[in-house]
């Protein structure tokens, strides 16, 4: 089962930041390194996490308090056998770039803690422009939530010997993203609880061809150049030629076999607007899912988030994500998902060099 990386495939070139400059992510790049997973509960609550790890009970919430107040939004994952947590922040440029136009800068912090709050684990990721002076400072705000001021620093200067414990840099992208761990930690959690819709993608077939829905469907990914048979794409199939067209996204659902585990909603036209508006007028069609969890959050998550900016958050059990192109070779663009979340936030030993 895939998790972050099933946003890419819809995405497909889907810029995040001004395009063009050549520290931007794209969502595609970013999710190249998300490995494949089977569903894993989490460990047993008997099990101490924080065994070997110096205690600061309710740091947990200090980060959170912290990063609120410099305008983070921060939210929880739905596992209540866990303590993980996501801030995320998106700020657009003044007019001013590359190619005349502004920049979007979007940071992430995830971070897992133990039961008295003690942070063990968290993930520090750039989602937008990479080279703006706002990202080197929303960073260097992430890592100090965490990290002694020396720590933080030694971070934001490249290097990754930490008396905290250790900074281990995403080989994906090494200038901007990494994973933070204590000392005495061995990351083997956390891995959330994962439940997939009790809807697979061929009810799903069903019932988005509707006449209550209108949207013509079919399997695979038509952004990509391989067989995604996993995947259902549907689009809008009920405007009228002889009027304006109405502004409309791209739906996509993901079932490796068990029901539908991640969605997407892309829109691409002429206008970062136009985008916006057709994924408002899109999403109510997700109600032909049936689903009275994850769909109902998640459409009212986007109702609050479609600003422009890019966002991110835990969504129930899921990430949540709005990705914003203003300007780019391939046109403005508007992707919105809800996918699992990584075991391990992503961390990979294998992929480490050294390891």
């Amino acid at each position: 089962m895939r998790h972050l990386s099933f946003w890419s495939v819809a995405c497909g070139v889907a810029v995040l930041a001004l395009a063009g400059c050549g520290d931007d992510k794209t969502t595609a790049e970013h999710d190249k390194s998300v490995t494949k997973s089977s569903s894993v509960p989490s460990a047993p609550a008997t099990s101490d996490p924080a065994m070997n790890v110096k205690r600061v009970p309710g740091q947990a919430g200090q980060v959170e308090q912290t990063l609120t107040a410099a305008g983070f939004e921060c939210t929880r994952h739905a596992d209540h056998a866990i303590d993980l947590r996501l801030c995320s922040k998106g700020y657009k440029q003044p007019e001013r770039g590359q190619f005349g136009g502004p920049s979007l800068v979007g940071g992430n912090l995830r971070f897992y803690a133990a039961p008295d709050g003690t942070v063990l684990f968290a993930k520090v990721e750039a989602t937008g422009d990479t080279g703006a002076q706002e990202w080197t400072q929303m960073r260097l705000q992430m890592l100090k939530s965490v990290l002694p001021a020396q720590d933080a620093s030694v971070v934001a200067a490249d290097g990754d010997k930490l008396t905290w414990g250790a900074y281990v840099a995403d080989p994906s992208h090494s200038t901007s993203d990494g994973w933070l761990m204590a000392k005495g930690f061995e990351p083997t959690r956390p891995q959330p609880v994962e439940k997939p819709m009790s809807i697979t993608k061929e009810q799903a077939l069903t019932k988005f061809s509707a006449a209550q829905f209108k949207l013509k469907c079919s399997f695979g990914d038509p952004a990509s150049y391989q067989s995604e048979d996993h995947i259902l794409s549907c689009y809008d199939n009920s405007s009228d030629s002889s009027t304006t067209e109405k502004p409309s996204a791209t739906i996509e659902v993901e079932d490796t076999g068990s029901g539908i585990t991640g969605i997407i909603l892309q829109a691409r036209q002429d206008k970062t607007a136009t985008n916006l508006q057709g994924i408002k007028n899109t999403a109510p069609k997700l109600a032909a899912l049936g689903d009275t969890t994850l769909v109902p959050a998640f459409r009212d998550w986007l109702g609050k988030h479609l600003d422009g900016l890019p966002h991110t958050a835990y969504v129930g059990d899921h990430v949540a994500s709005v990705s914003v192109t203003d300007q780019s070779l391939t046109g403005p663009q508007v992707y919105v998902g809800a996918a699992f979340e990584q075991p391990l936030l992503g961390y990979d030993p294998s992929k480490i060099d050294g390891n």
